[in-house]
């Protein structure tokens, strides 16, 4: 076999192992954090039709650019519904060619095999594969990090309009899954080698300021669409909400506020099992400073610009640390590949241990995470109130009304019906009564008609308190949320959810 069909293998078993430890028992893990709200968004577009106005239980909710919600919703209409899939899949994709992206810039900056060792290390990196199943915009924002930082390094010295289109446009994009980090991030990055020798110089063009006026366009394009073609009654801005969570947070932190070491402590363990390389790479690379490549140079430069820029928000949370864990693991195989070229390690040793570290994730987040939320929980939840209902009524038929229902909820209760009616936080709706009530108050305040027929109610309370309205119980059949394995094992969740649903007439 040549050495290009080798590398070839090597490659494709490397992203057939990563989309496995991705995709596997992708979709029997129930919802998780911050992916509700996600879920919740992309569920109500596709419910209302309504593309350019992101509500959260029918509240008005632009805290996020409108990109990766469109992905979702694209996956949902490609795979004829919105279900867990098609919720992560955007984001698995991300994390897959995050991994491809990796192993590029590694072959591509350092020497032969750093990317293959790079491309595992991040493959196998826990919360980068968890994080990579997760329904958020961060594995697109690492994805987008990435590909703008590659594609500068095909050739950081061209100065062609469409090479400046192409990078600024990925830089476009990648601000449109999150925020402004999409362009900060790759520039922080990038910064050391323009400033290196002048390089910045070269690219004072009129070129690249076209390339600049047209990703603003693009950028601004979805924000254009929701103002032209959202709802005239929409109450949030989404440039006004980018600006409060990308500047006002940095400056005047509002939420999520951490300890100053916040990612001294977070990179090492985002970066688990392999923090260890990194670190000692790192101290390798200050004791040889002079004498080492000028890639690994910048690529110090650029982390610690990095650390620096996140360090100086006065916002700061564990998973903010993810855009740094793929340079992280680069710099832990440069290491690794440095040694082996010395003859100073097993290269046969660190195969074995990059096949046990995919067993350990599959095992993980493939079989035992899915199997704590099995017999039980929001899914057999939503299993249950479309069983029950079903026995009277076509699914289609029936309509849902969500009293602070919990965000995960309403994707496991879609039946194909009227949207579900999300009764207002601000509203003070009937806590005590009777049926007829609670329809009549629906009535004045939705300013529809309910049939009490073919009408279910969900609320949500927490474990040990009494049943919210309780008092439908007498004329509804009452379905609640089960423990799942994990909780059975690990004590109840807090959270629960209950639905009513009419009694035969």
């Amino acid at each position: 076999m040549t050495s290009a069909a080798h590398d070839r293998k090597a490659l494709w078993l490397l992203l057939a192992a990563t989309a496995l430890m991705l995709l596997f028992g992708l979709g029997s893990r129930e919802l998780w954090g911050a992916e509700t709200r996600w879920a919740n968004i992309a569920l109500q577009m596709l419910q209302s039709g309504d593309y350019f106005d992101p509500y959260l239980k029918g509240d008005p909710y632009y805290d996020k650019p409108l990109l990766s919600y469109w992905l979702i919703t694209a996956s949902a209409w490609l795979a004829g519904g919105l279900g867990p899939w098609s919720l992560r899949l955007s984001s698995v994709i991300a994390a897959w060619l995050s991994v491809w992206l990796v192993y590029l810039l590694g072959e591509q900056l350092f020497r032969k095999g750093t990317g293959l060792i790079a491309g595992w290390m991040l493959a196998t990196t826990f919360y980068f594969v968890f994080w990579g199943r997760v329904a958020t915009a961060d594995s697109l924002t690492v994805c987008g990090v990435l590909a703008a930082f590659w594609w500068y390094w095909r050739g950081p010295e061209d100065t062609r309009l469409w090479r400046y289109i192409v990078f600024f446009g990925l830089l476009s994009l990648t601000s449109l899954f999150k925020g402004l980090i999409g362009f900060i991030l790759p520039g922080l990055l990038l910064l050391p080698h323009l400033l290196d020798d002048g390089r910045w110089k070269r690219h004072l063009n009129w070129r690249l300021a076209a390339a600049l006026v047209i990703a603003g366009a693009f950028y601004m394009l979805p924000f254009l669409l929701s103002h032209f073609y959202g709802a005239a009654n929409y109450s949030q801005s989404g440039l006004g909400l980018v600006l409060r969570e990308n500047v006002v947070r940095f400056f005047q932190p509002f939420d999520n506020i951490g300890p100053i070491y916040t990612y001294l402590v977070y990179l090492p363990v985002y970066t688990l099992p392999w923090a260890l390389c990194w670190i000692i790479a790192l101290r390798v690379a200050l004791r040889d400073w002079r004498s080492i490549e000028p890639h690994t140079r910048w690529l110090i430069k650029g982390l610690a610009l990095l650390m620096i820029f996140f360090t100086a928000s006065g916002s700061r949370r564990s998973y903010y640390v993810l855009p740094l864990v793929p340079f992280a693991q680069l710099l832990g195989a440069w290491w690794i590949t440095r040694r082996m070229a010395a003859g100073n390690t097993n290269e046969r040793a660190w195969k074995i241990g990059f096949g046990v570290a995919s067993a350990v994730m599959v095992a993980v987040l493939g079989v035992l995470y899915p199997w704590t939320n099995s017999a039980g929980g929001v899914i057999h939840f939503g299993e249950s109130v479309r069983e029950q209902a079903s026995r009277q009524a076509p699914l289609d038929q029936w309509r849902f009304v969500m009293v602070e229902v919990d965000n995960k909820v309403p994707m496991y209760l879609q039946t194909g019906g009227a949207p579900f009616y999300y009764v207002p936080e601000s509203r003070d709706f009937p806590r005590s009564g009777n049926s007829a009530a609670m329809i009549a108050w629906l009535e004045r305040n939705s300013g529809q008609h309910w049939d009490a027929q073919r009408t279910i109610i969900v609320a949500q309370y927490r474990t040990g308190d009494p049943l919210p309205l309780d008092y439908l119980s007498t004329d509804h059949q009452v379905v609640r949320t089960t423990p799942t394995r994990g909780e059975q094992v690990f004590h109840g969740r807090e959270d629960q959810s209950v639905a009513y649903i009419p009694n035969p007439s």
